[in-house]
């Protein structure tokens, strides 16, 4: 009989680079390239004519016309950032009060999940565009409450966020169906033991949340963060959208360098928020990464279980100490 040659092992990277090649060559075509031509089309008056196109550098005058000669840019710009400020902290906080709430044993949990999800399915940007438009996702005018008008006395940009956030909170429920997918997903891979360990060391609900469940959350938060920013970025609702379809439908073929610099600008400033909430969600831990969620889990589960040691043996006194000392060295012995 032949000898049955064995096989080489393939090279882990490799095969992982090749799983992932599709990808690199869609991204270097379809995401990278366009990337660094629109930038190249900014600083250049891109004019179609019957010769095609004719590019004429003109440096940052493209930018300086956004930011100084049209007048509605600046303003729009203002406006959606006010609307990033004030939606992703509101969409967070509540997905994540309602993933805690949809994520205890409560009779039909899969209803209510089913309810507050359902709305992701049917709903889509242009029909949430058409409802908002309609004023079908307002609730009543609170801006004439006495909470919000003495609001309004210390602060009239402060009163006009929360006057916009509770007009609009339909639209900002709509947008936490994934979000409170994500923290679903999050708080079930939390290890019980770490629960069952605080609930026997005395802990509350409270502390269980802000010792346990918050800082388990902190990877999930980060990624809800960034989806729910560009989520909100690339729905109608947000006012920035129509002005950047409109210029780059107006100045196709005439003025599409126009075009492109307020597309890169309105893309630097969503890549800021990006890099704001990567700063304020991320791990402290320097070592963060080289250990995995369990074995974090399990350390965190041993020191419960020496306070907890140390809180049962605290209180004993001295004839109490001294016959369990007498009884561990007996029990020793009889191992050996």
């Amino acid at each position: 009989m032949a000898k049955s040659r064995k096989r080489k092992p393939i090279n882990q990277n490799l095969s992982a680079y090749l799983f992932l090649l599709p990808w690199i060559i869609g991204f270097l075509v379809f995401v990278l390239y366009p990337l660094f031509y629109t930038i190249i089309l900014s600083f250049n008056n891109v004019v179609k004519d019957i010769n095609g196109w004719n590019n004429t550098f003109t440096g940052l005058e493209n930018y300086i016309t956004a930011f100084v000669r049209n007048t509605n840019f600046t303003p729009l710009l203002i406006e959606f950032i006010i609307v990033e400020l004030s939606y992703v902290p509101a969409i967070l906080v509540l997905s994540l009060i309602l993933a805690i709430l949809l994520n205890t044993k409560i009779k039909f949990r899969s209803g209510f999940r089913l309810i507050f999800f359902f709305p992701v399915v049917v709903m889509s940007g242009p029909v949430l565009s058409q409802l908002g438009s309609s004023r079908a996702t307002e609730l009543i005018d609170v801006s004439s409450i006495l909470v919000f008008r003495m609001i309004a006395n210390y602060s009239d940009t402060l009163a006009g966020v929360l006057v916009g956030i509770f007009n609009n909170f339909s639209t900002i429920l709509w947008f936490t169906g994934i979000p409170i997918v994500l923290f679903l997903n999050g708080l079930q891979k939390i290890n019980s033991q770490l629960f069952e360990a605080a609930q026997i060391d005395g802990a509350n609900s409270w502390q269980m949340l802000w010792k346990i469940s918050l800082p388990n959350l902190k990877s999930t938060a980060l990624v809800v963060g960034i989806f729910t920013v560009v989520q909100i970025a690339i729905f109608e609702i947000n006012p920035m959208y129509a002005f950047i379809i409109r210029t780059i439908n107006d100045n196709y073929t005439n003025g599409l360098g126009f075009a492109a610099a307020v597309v890169l600008i309105y893309s630097f400033v969503v890549l800021l928020f990006i890099v704001l909430i990567f700063f304020l969600l991320r791990e402290r831990d320097k070592d963060v990464y080289k250990e995995t969620l369990q074995e974090k889990q399990q350390k965190f589960v041993k020191r419960l279980q020496r306070q907890q040691h140390r809180h049962r043996y605290q209180n004993e006194t001295v004839k109490e100490f001294v016959n369990r000392m007498i009884k561990r060295r007996k029990e020793k012995n009889h191992v050996e």
